[in-house]
């Protein structure tokens, strides 16, 4: 249920932003070797789109063949797309993220961050936003205080979403 979870908050964000519509279900990762199935808590996702930069503009591409992985799992699939990953917690590794357009590859290290605390962080600025001075010290001291409070050992840790651009040929 998470893992479907973590998709569709993906997609809600995603929903806010123009772009080609993701047809495609999340991508699955295949276990590989060395998966850690001791430190496997849940499943995460996030966005892959590609672009190319063509007379000052952007515009997005699809199909684009691009391969996800880390130490023990790995996914293979085209631009755009929600690309599932497996939550270790704190052992969840450095990823490497790979995709190539015409004779362009382009590869990306994906360092897992703590959603957990990135929500709890967001949650508290949106709430506080307009009120000034007084309003970012009272979010700062709620986000201290729900951060010590939680419990540590079911924080999910995921990779951020990825806008890759390629420089178009002349």
């Amino acid at each position: 249920m998470k893992k479907y979870l973590t998709v569709l908050s993906s997609a809600a964000v995603s929903a806010c932003s123009t772009g080609a519509e993701i047809t495609q279900a999340p991508i699955e990762y295949v276990k590989t070797g060395s998966f850690n199935s001791k430190a496997y808590a849940s499943d995460t996702s996030f966005e892959i789109r590609t672009f190319t930069k063509s007379s000052g503009s952007n515009k997005e591409l699809t199909g684009v063949p691009c391969k996800f992985s880390g130490k023990g799992f790995q996914s293979h699939f085209s631009s755009p797309a929600y690309v599932m990953a497996p939550d270790f917690g704190t052992q969840t590794p450095i990823a490497l993220l790979k995709c190539k357009y015409n004779a362009e590859e382009q590869a990306f290290t994906q360092e897992p961050y703590n959603q957990t605390i990135a929500s709890i962080k967001q949650r508290n600025q949106q709430a506080t936003a307009n009120q000034g001075l007084i309003g970012a010290l009272i979010g700062g001291i709620a986000t201290g205080i729900q951060t010590s409070r939680r419990d540590p050992t079911k924080d999910v840790y995921a990779y951020r979403s990825k806008r890759i651009t390629f420089e178009a040929k002349k």
